[in-house]
């Protein structure tokens, strides 16, 4: 009801009385009723896909109040689900119906506000007139059941004791200080988040400092070094210290819309220790653009140092075999030097004649002492291959031309195969690209793959004494085949070829298929025995093409 001294001022200010009353009850409205837009999906659902895809529209100031929000935009296009408490979302599901349909009632409810406080609402919905899927609600604050405190106050604590009791570390991420940033890369077209900012380190060092820790569990304080959990609510650029690529694609995740995301990095903790880790990161649906991110991180540290001590070891028995494997090939070895050191007296005797002869004949003697420096340069070469299978060196990765390390490993076994009348036939694709890799290692596999066709054809007695080693291209990989005509792979033995210590061979360690398949894996690639085979035995080795940069 207006008072007279504001009816006096209406009528001073020349206005009709009916439209100033009419301006008055809006801005009265306005102030103590709340009112919320909504837009219905058109297809009927479950009580959950219903409140989830039932979306703020607008919202008026005393509805802001209510949820806490600064302002109408914050909100527009959220899910209504954000902000019904859960035992309320039945009634709300039903409101909601029966207001599609021109039915109105009052419904006591809990809504939540923006920062997830209960707050009790007397709330009627009503279509609004333009179309069956736009309502309105309107409501005013008025007091909460207790058993709705008190199931919230249940829930909450439900969920604090189990926030800090798992058993992994737990962390409660605000990525709302990125909504803006990742709302203008949306309007600029950008669709690979992870390479804008590759192009724009600006921005994403302001991504850094706008997303924060807003809560962590005890595990996350033991495992990262602080005193209190206190310690670790601040931006998350100081965790990221490390591996700040893995911050990228998590950001670069959430915008694409992933569920989830999870990668084996490494975090800084507060004490400066780099922690090896498995991160799990769940983000919110789309639609909750503020909505918290959950971090799951377990320590992988002990996990690691094992595979560093494991990968240590496959070394140390690599280079066993490699150095059993010389001293197997010690004739072969021999033989070979004996060529380019032989030629090289040759030429050097023929270049003394030339040079002793009256007169010296210069021409005979550079043609003799050039053929000298090939030989050596030859023999050099043998000699380099030789020290390289034998020392104890890191992997040397580079570029590897496959035909030419199968080549090379022909000549290495040719005396040996030769012993054993054995013959060894190359059917090589021209043209290949090349893997990434270490060669030695490479060579190491098809040496053992060859020198176990060629034994296993000795002791077979078999008639057939034939190995051959094809390549060709498959797609995105070398495929390598190595097939003999030995007597093949025993059925019963099939399942255990690769492992450790089992061996068909008298006198074997039974270490050999296992470096294989071990070296093998680790350049990306695979090895598997051809089962397929009737007569002899075939294994077929796949390695990645290397990936230009």
């Amino acid at each position: 009801m207006m008072d007279a001294v504001a009816h006096t001022q209406l009528i001073e200010q020349g206005r009709p009385v009916s439209e100033s009353l009419y301006e008055l009850e809006a801005e009265l409205i306005d102030q103590l009723v709340g009112q919320w837009y909504v837009e219905l999906p058109r297809q009927r659902g479950s009580i959950e896909d219903l409140l989830v895809s039932t979306r703020l529209t607008d919202l008026n100031g005393e509805a802001r109040r209510l949820l806490q929000a600064s302002s109408a935009d914050e909100l527009a296009g959220a899910s209504l689900a954000r902000f019904v408490a859960t035992s309320s979302r039945p009634a709300m599901a039903e409101l909601l119906e029966k207001a599609r349909v021109g039915s109105t009632e009052v419904t006591n409810l809990c809504l939540l506000t923006t920062e997830g406080a209960p707050v009790g609402i007397r709330l009627l919905a009503a279509r609004t007139g333009e179309g069956d899927d736009r309502l309105v609600l309107v409501g005013s604050e008025s007091p909460l059941p207790d058993a709705t405190v008190d199931e919230l106050i249940k829930n909450e604590e439900r969920y604090r004791r189990l926030f800090q009791r798992m058993p992994i570390a737990l962390w409660r991420v605000d990525p709302r200080g990125v909504k803006s940033l990742l709302g203008d890369a949306r309007d600029a077209g950008v669709t690979d988040l992870v390479a804008h900012f590759n192009r724009h380190p600006e921005l994403f060092e302001l991504a850094m400092d706008s997303i924060t820790i807003a809560e962590v569990n005890e595990l996350t304080v033991q495992l990262f070094g602080g005193t209190s959990s206190v310690d670790f609510i601040r931006p998350i650029r100081s965790y990221w210290k490390a591996r700040p690529d893995t911050l990228r694609r998590v950001i670069g995740a959430r915008y694409r819309g992933l569920p989830q995301y999870t990668e084996e990095t490494q975090v800084c903790g507060i004490d400066g220790r780099v922690v090896d880790v498995v991160m799990s990161m769940a983000f919110p649906p789309p639609d909750d653009i503020d909505g918290d991110c959950l971090v799951g991180m377990i320590d992988i540290t002990n996990r690691r140092q094992a595979e560093v001590q494991l990968r240590e070891l496959q070394d140390e028995f690599a280079r066993a075999a490699r150095i059993s494997m010389l001293s197997e090939l010690t004739a072969s070895i021999a033989h070979e030097l004996r060529q380019p050191l032989a030629a090289i007296t040759t030429h050097g005797d023929a270049a003394m004649r030339w040079l002793a002869a009256t007169p010296p004949v210069v021409d005979r003697a550079v043609k003799g002492l050039e053929g000298m420096v090939k030989a050596a340069d030859r023999a050099s070469a043998i000699i380099q291959r030789i020290h390289r299978m034998a020392i104890n060196e890191a992997a040397q990765c580079t570029s590897v031309d496959i035909n030419a390390a199968i080549a090379d490993i022909a000549i290495f076994v040719k005396h040996d195969l030769q012993s054993r009348q054995v013959e060894l036939v190359l059917n090589l694709e021209d043209g290949l690209p090349a893997v990434f890799g270490d060669e030695v290692q490479l060579q190491q596999v098809m040496h053992n793959l060859v020198r176990n066709s060629a034994q296993a054809i000795a002791d077979g007695q078999c008639p057939l004494r034939c190995i051959t080693v094809s390549t060709a291209r498959r797609g995105d990989h070398i495929e390598i085949v190595v097939e003999d005509t030995g007597p093949g792979i025993p059925p019963e033995q099939i399942d255990r070829l690769f492992t450790a210590f089992e061996t068909t061979k008298a006198g074997g360690m039974g270490i050999g298929l296992t470096l294989c398949r071990s070296i093998v894996i680790s350049h990306g690639g695979t090895i598997e025995p051809d089962v397929s085979v009737c007569d002899g035995a075939r294994f077929r080795i796949t390695l990645p093409v290397q990936v230009d940069p």
